[in-house]
């Protein structure tokens, strides 16, 4: 396992979601060559590029980040929304030309099962033609319950196709972070890791909300023991739930200690292991 962050871990300062709206109008936001920086500033290993950031760049730009995070000693992981042919075939080319040996990537809407299955088995030869892991999350849509993702991978059979669990999107589906992890182990290729609670909002209902790893109701050292039983060895990635601060300084500053707590939290679970 290496340790890395995803573009979700800098939610913020890559300048917000615009996909949900929640656009963060700074004056220096992150670009794909600063993440790459913090990544090794971290002392982290792995960088997941996904699709927070808006990053079309040309051919030429594309192998500079890769010669770039080669440079400094980190691997390049990319990821996009959609199951779509012409959405994975965009992006394995851009995965080939950055370096990425995996591409994450998660259904943005509902299909039958077995159109799905049929779809990802006819793409199969393109990903072993590059040497390409596709690793499908359980996104934070919650589209597909755990035991459905399952029987998707089971069905496909294929070492280029697993599972990208994140151990805390499939609580809107009123799963337990656990057994989504249980589930969907035997099929691990890529490990989002971050951390949650719950509490009372009012008389009419509850409040789910990010904190940094460790503070929350994810037992971290359980989730890694089970992927172990499975004799499975993910790359470990960090992301964030954090809410925007009052200003751009507040938000920025706590999103990096929440990213530094974080990692220093996983990295006493994982030496104790």
């Amino acid at each position: 396992m290496k340790l890395g962050i995803s573009s979700y871990a800098y939610r913020w300062a890559v300048g917000g979601d615009f996909r949900f709206g929640d656009v963060f109008r700074i004056r220096s936001p992150l670009s794909v060559f600063g993440l790459v920086e913090k990544t090794r500033e971290l002392g982290l290993e792995v960088l997941q590029i996904c699709e927070n950031v808006s990053f079309d760049m040309t051919a030429q730009e594309y192998e500079r980040l890769r010669e770039v995070a080669n440079s400094k000693g980190i691997t390049i992981e990319l990821g996009t929304a959609g199951l779509e042919i012409p959405t994975l075939h965009k992006h394995v080319q851009i995965a080939d030309l950055m370096g990425s040996h995996l591409l994450r990537a998660y259904p943005e809407k509902r299909e039958p099962i077995d159109q799905v299955i049929r779809k990802i088995d006819e793409f199969l030869p393109v990903l072993r033609a590059r040497g390409l892991t596709l690793a499908i999350e359980n996104s934070s849509l919650c589209i597909y319950p755990c035991h459905e993702l399952a029987e998707m991978l089971r069905r496909i059979g294929d070492p280029l196709v697993g599972a990208c669990i994140d151990v805390v999107n499939s609580v809107g589906l009123l799963e337990r972070p656990l057994e989504t992890v249980r589930v969907l182990a035997p099929y691990v290729v890529s490990l989002h890791m971050k951390d949650f609670s719950i509490k009372r909002r009012d008389v009419g209902g509850f409040t789910i909300f990010g904190v940094p790893l460790g503070r929350g109701l994810i037992d971290v050292k359980a989730v890694l023991d089970i992927i172990k039983e499975c004799n499975r060895d993910p790359n470990i990635i960090i992301e964030q739930w954090m809410e925007r601060k009052g200003s751009e300084e507040e938000t920025l500053q706590e999103e990096e200690r929440w990213l530094k707590e974080s990692i220093s939290f996983l990295r006493s679970v994982l030496q104790s292991k």
